[in-house]
């Protein structure tokens, strides 16, 4: 039987992800936490075969916790169980040590599925995925392109992380919104990001700041 356990800080996905499996002969689900701490204790203290993670973590950054789980429990597999974008996130998450990327919207047959694959094989890659890998995709692509920014976009850039909004930003740049605004664009553009909260979580979860 596999054991797995389900780190997401939302109660109501724990509560529905429990009842996925109520009925499995194959998987149990040992627990569900709400916190990365919690989550490392649990582990430090009992075997497992699956970590399932969201990958918006409000203590911590989801790349930094794959890396430290893949460090002191090579074993484990990680699967990341989410609402945000493959297309954003899924390489760096691939890259940081997780085995595969599953939207919350997918039956659980399909999540039933995928667990038993990164466990059996080793990944579980969705089709489109998969698609984007084999033409080539540039896996360090992301970080390649923060090493295009400027100094003063790594200014910008910084400031948005830490939560600083345009008008703190161009008072204490000295400049004007609609400069701030240009530089947020550019940096949109560079990073492959379409908003301002996914420009956030793409710098948060690549560890790039």
């Amino acid at each position: 039987m596999l054991k797995l356990v389900l780190l997401d800080p939302h109660p109501v996905v724990q509560k529905g992800f429990k009842t996925f499996f109520e009925n499995n002969d194959s998987i149990i689900v040992c627990d569900t936490f709400t916190s990365i701490d919690a989550l490392f204790e649990f582990l430090s203290e009992n075997e497992l075969d699956v970590v399932i993670m969201e990958m918006e973590l409000p203590d911590g950054s989801a790349v930094n916790t794959i890396k430290k789980i893949k460090k002191n429990y090579p074993n484990i597999s990680i699967l990341i169980y989410t609402s945000l974008p493959q297309t954003i996130y899924g390489i760096s998450l691939l890259k940081a040590g997780a085995l595969g990327y599953l939207s919350k919207q997918v039956k659980k047959e399909v999540l039933i599925e995928a667990i038993e694959k990164v466990v059996k094989l080793g990944y579980h890659i969705t089709s489109n995925f998969a698609n984007q890998i084999t033409n080539n995709i540039d896996l360090s692509r992301p970080r390649n392109a923060f090493g295009t920014l400027s100094s003063r976009e790594i200014e910008v850039l910084k400031f948005i992380v830490h939560g600083k909004r345009n008008v703190e930003i161009s008072k204490t740049l000295k400049l004007s919104q609609k400069t701030i605004n240009t530089y947020k664009s550019r940096l949109m553009k560079k990073l492959e990001v379409e908003n301002q909260a996914d420009l956030y979580q793409q710098a948060r979860n690549l560890d790039l700041l």
